[in-house]
């Protein structure tokens, strides 16, 4: 899925949020929804770093809504739900955000293949 970066979200720093570019295209990592009338949220990489981040998904415009067929719809119970490539299931994130090797191994070849995903 690709994403354009179309309204500011809430920012509580001085200037200008350097996480995102209005206008600039984001391939999205993952989409997570949430019960309660709270707005569903995607893991996009951020302009500053690079760090995978949630960001609520009405900050974007949807460009193209096409998912490699290898992404897998995970049930959280109490109505939350995620659909985001099968490496990053399970404890995929506390381990990436641990900085474990192997975590971020995983996370550098799922971009890529994301990348090439929707070069095609």
């Amino acid at each position: 899925m690709k994403l354009r970066y179309a309204r500011p979200r809430d920012y509580k720093g001085q200037g200008d949020d350097p996480s995102f570019t209005l206008g600039k295209t984001y391939i999205a990592l993952g989409v997570r929804f949430q019960p309660d009338g709270r707005p569903a949220m995607i893991t996009v990489q951020r302009d500053s770093d690079s760090t995978p981040v949630l960001v609520e998904l009405q900050c974007f415009d949807v460009v193209d809504p096409a998912v490699p067929d290898d992404w897998t719809f995970s049930d959280f119970g109490n109505g939350r739900y995620s659909i985001a490539p099968r490496e990053f299931g399970g404890d995929f994130w506390d381990r990436f955000h641990d900085e474990n090797p192997e975590a971020e191994k995983t996370f550098e070849l799922v971009i890529e293949r994301l990348k090439s995903f929707h070069e095609d």
